[in-house]
């Protein structure tokens, strides 16, 4: 087969891709429960909250049959937080949140089709999108030399600042056996990584130019072309990334005050992005919902169910004396 053949077939699928996979599968809560549980409302303690700090009234149903079905793959307790490894919970949700498409509700596909049409309306038409209009028009008015934050050290100043505040948690929630703390941390690490599997999936399918590669298009090459054109393409990495840690942090926190400035500093980061010709808007629009539902999902399915606490699953952090044939020492290690 000849190059210029594999490259049309390559943009074939690109464009295919483009068609099917518009907006992420947007992670949103199914509808079933995920156990059984007694005909009355029931009010959670502070220190027994099912997803974050906080009691929360928990509207519970007569048990039936149906009720102890799961409700879709790869959910029920067994996969919550302490009750399953952090690296297993992320290969879980990898095939968790697409199956749970079927459950959807339909406020669930009326926010996936909303994302999906405007992110469709600024990709196509396909040899000048709207996208490069909004970029250039953005770029003139800017100007050439104006303030840029992504650059080389921006970028690793701001992802610095991001992780800095989860790492001092994860310390402090050790040191005083702080489960919800080290739960939080956890959560956020799981949606992170789920993120950056469903991400880099789409943007190495697409082979989508970025607003510096070629003539500033937005081209759909397809998977041929993807790895030759990264780390540029659609979705945003760094607004998904962003978005899926705000998506835990909102669920599992649950305070007005926090939602608000979150989003704030949401909207900012990814004009940002665009402004600074790293990525188009809608690379931002896709990237920004596909994270902040998994984050959302993540918190509402993996989250310990009825307030694990550090009482009843032992200390987090714990150094114990190890002698062997060999000699002694200490071990250490931490539940995450």
């Amino acid at each position: 087969m000849s190059a210029s053949r594999r490259r049309r077939l390559s943009r074939l699928a690109g464009y295919f891709v483009a068609l099917l996979l518009v907006s992420a599968p947007l992670a949103h809560a199914q509808t079933a429960t995920e156990e059984p549980q007694e005909a009355s409302t029931t009010q959670v303690p502070d220190d027994e909250g099912g997803g974050g700090p906080g009691g929360v009234q928990l509207p519970t149903l007569p048990e039936s049959p149906s009720s102890r079905l799961r409700p879709g793959l790869f959910l029920g307790d067994e996969f919550r937080y302490g009750n399953m490894m952090l690296p297993l919970r992320v290969l879980s949700d990898i095939v968790a949140i697409p199956a749970g498409m079927a459950l959807w509700e339909p406020h669930d596909w009326g926010a996936f089709s909303l994302v999906t049409l405007a992110t469709g309306a600024l990709m196509f038409p396909l040899n000048h999108p709207f996208d490069a209009r909004i970029q250039r028009s953005i770029q003139r008015a800017l100007g050439p030399d104006h303030f840029r934050v992504w650059t080389p050290v921006g970028d690793v100043l701001v992802n610095g600042a991001l992780w800095a505040p989860m790492v001092g948690l994860l310390v402090w929630g050790l040191a005083n056996n702080d489960i919800r703390a080290v739960q939080l941390v956890s959560l956020t690490v799981e949606a992170f990584a789920v993120t950056q599997a469903f991400h880099l999936t789409f943007k190495l399918l697409l082979g989508r130019e970025g607003p510096r590669n070629g003539q500033g298009l937005g081209r759909i090459f397809g998977p041929s072309e993807s790895f030759n054109l990264f780390p540029a393409g659609t979705p945003s990495g760094h607004t998904a990334s962003l978005y899926a840690m705000m998506g835990v942090a909102t669920a599992y926190l649950d305070n007005l005050p926090l939602t608000l400035a979150l989003h704030a500093f949401g909207l900012l980061f990814a004009a940002t992005i665009v402004m600074d010709d790293y990525h188009f808007l809608s690379d931002v629009i896709w990237g920004g919902a596909m994270g902040y539902a998994i984050g959302q999902w993540v918190v509402k399915h993996r989250a310990a169910k009825g307030g694990a606490s550090a009482k009843k699953g032992g200390p987090l952090f714990m150094v114990m004396p190890m002698v062997t044939p060999q000699g002694g020492g200490v071990s250490a290690g931490f539940r995450f």
